[in-house]
């Protein structure tokens, strides 16, 4: 998408559940109205259509005749917080053939998470191996990430989720490195909105310091105390200070709350309730 794509045509719907198919995805986004479509491989059979080089094809033409842009939301189970390298090596595999699938499609964004740790009983508390040997782990994720950015180069760009390992303390080392180019941040709004007071802060101002290097963003809204998905206006946390970070960004903005129909309702208040109060510019 051009630098200076309006803002309308940066907005945009998850496909997941009550898509059968990437096509009738596309479709139902170019009737409302929307610029952005995000292809969330939760669902089996968009993995189908998209390991088949004819149906490739047929996307990308579509989506081009559309006026959408393409996005992926990569698997979310591969974890780089697994002490293995053969399994580490699997996940890098995986998203090597999304990043394939994204070129060939013309996706612009690929949505990665970086996976979970996990956690022992130790006394009375929970230790994480993260936590135990930061050194490996910091070295583990900047070779998967390097490799990784180093192949989405010339094909799509690859945005890190703000959930579970993106909260590690290898893992803001490793991004204070590498972000830039074929690296960047999906900021997602109902993530951040759940953190303690002082957790919110810190990650948020991560963000504002990467602000030019959002490249994607999810919106929804929730309770302040769960991840809840719920349509923008149905949640009570204040969203309006994270919305004014990405929407002065160059990020794709993707209602991330289904059914479709909660996407729409989400669109029409973002527009007509939340935009008009935040400064653009």
């Amino acid at each position: 998408m051009p630098e200076e794509a309006p803002l309308q045509r940066r907005l945009g719907i998850q496909a997941l559940f009550d898509f059968t198919n990437i096509i009738e995805a596309i479709n139902f986004a170019r009737q409302n109205g929307f610029g952005v479509l995000e292809i969330n491989l939760g669902n089996i059979r968009f993995g189908e259509q998209l390991r088949r080089s004819a149906e490739r094809k047929k996307i990308k033409k579509f989506a081009a005749s559309a006026r959408i842009l393409l996005t992926i939301h990569a698997l979310e189970g591969p974890s780089f917080f697994i002490p293995s390298e053969r399994v580490r090596r699997c996940a890098i595999a995986e998203l090597k053939q999304t990043i394939t699938w994204a070129e060939e499609i013309g996706a612009k964004n690929v949505i990665i998470h970086l996976g979970f740790d996990m956690h022992y009983g130790f006394g009375r508390t929970n230790r994480f191996t993260h936590e135990e040997f930061p050194e490996y782990y910091e070295k583990a994720l900047f070779s998967a990430l390097a490799e990784l950015k180093s192949y989405a180069r010339n094909r799509t760009r690859l945005c890190v989720e703000n959930v579970g390992g993106f909260r590690f303390l290898p893992s803001k080392k490793t991004l204070n490195k590498l972000l830039g180019g074929s690296l960047g941040l999906c900021f997602d709004l109902g993530h951040i909105t759940i953190l303690t007071e002082e957790k919110k802060i810190e990650e948020f101002a991560f963000f504002q310091r990467f602000q030019n290097r959002i490249y994607h963003a999810h919106l929804h809204h929730n309770n302040g105390l769960k991840d809840q998905h719920l349509p923008l206006g149905e949640g009570t946390v204040d969203v309006l200070p994270y919305l004014q970070l990405v929407v002065n960004s160059q990020a794709t903005l993707v209602f991330e709350t289904r059914p479709r129909e909660s996407a729409l309702a989400s669109r029409d208040y973002f527009c007509q309730v939340l935009l008009p109060q935040i400064r653009t510019g």
